[in-house]
């Protein structure tokens, strides 16, 4: 009798929203996305900002790409509006792409809600890497400018943050905020404190209030910004 090999799980896609205007620039996406075949496009808004919210709210993308190469006065508010979308719901990460601004426009955005930008100077090859960097909760910023960017994000953070004290959180907080600065994932703070993921999730929940921050990122680098490692 011949067995039947067990069939291995598909690995769930992520699912991919594109806003995008120029048709030139859309098909330069697309083309350097269909190559990787965990990338599933959901859907392209080229319209207006109304329509292209509704398909966040409607599809709930693992990813958002927003390529524009005019600078946005209402940038922003955009970013905002699309983590009050998911803030209930599953989070979609947003990566910007275009001409890259200046670093404190790119720190900005990072504060609001965008995970990285992806210069349109950048190999499209890099492009499926990105939304995989972004999916998985890290930034995404071009690699030449990478150090002193983040330089600059991290004295903004730090000088933001440095009226907040540590003395507001319990032994474990002070833990799960360690780790978080060491890169760590929920799964794996929960494997070395003995806790539950969910239980981890609540605590992250209590820092973010007690420490009045927004993102994980605004953890990472306060962790960071108080040599708590």
């Amino acid at each position: 009798m011949n067995k039947r090999k067990p069939t291995l799980p598909e690995t769930p896609k992520i699912k991919v929203l594109v806003f995008c205007p120029s048709d030139l620039i859309q098909s330069g996406i697309l083309r350097a996305l269909e190559v990787d075949p965990e990338i599933d496009i959901v859907n392209i808004e080229k319209s207006t900002i109304e329509s292209f919210m509704e398909s966040i709210r409607k599809l709930l993308p693992h990813v958002i790409l927003f390529a524009s190469t005019d600078s946005l006065p209402n940038i922003r508010e955009i970013c905002k509006a699309i983590r009050e979308i998911s803030k209930d719901q599953l989070k979609s990460q947003m990566l910007l792409i275009g001409n890259i601004p200046s670093h404190e426009e790119i720190v900005s955005l990072i504060n609001v809600g965008a995970r990285g930008y992806f210069d349109l100077n950048d190999p499209s090859g890099q492009l499926p890497e990105a939304i995989h960097v972004i999916h998985r909760g890290e930034i995404w910023l071009p690699r030449d400018k990478m150090s002193s960017i983040m330089d600059r994000i991290i004295s903004v953070v730090g000088r933001d943050l440095k009226e907040k004290t540590l003395d507001q959180l319990t032994p474990t907080e002070f833990q799960v905020l360690k780790l978080i600065g060491q890169g760590k994932s929920n799964e794996e703070i929960a494997n070395i404190l003995f806790i539950s993921k969910n239980t981890v999730r609540s605590h992250i929940k209590s820092i973010y209030a007690k420490l009045d921050t927004h993102s994980r990122l605004q953890l990472a680098l306060y962790a960071i910004n108080s040599a708590l490692f």
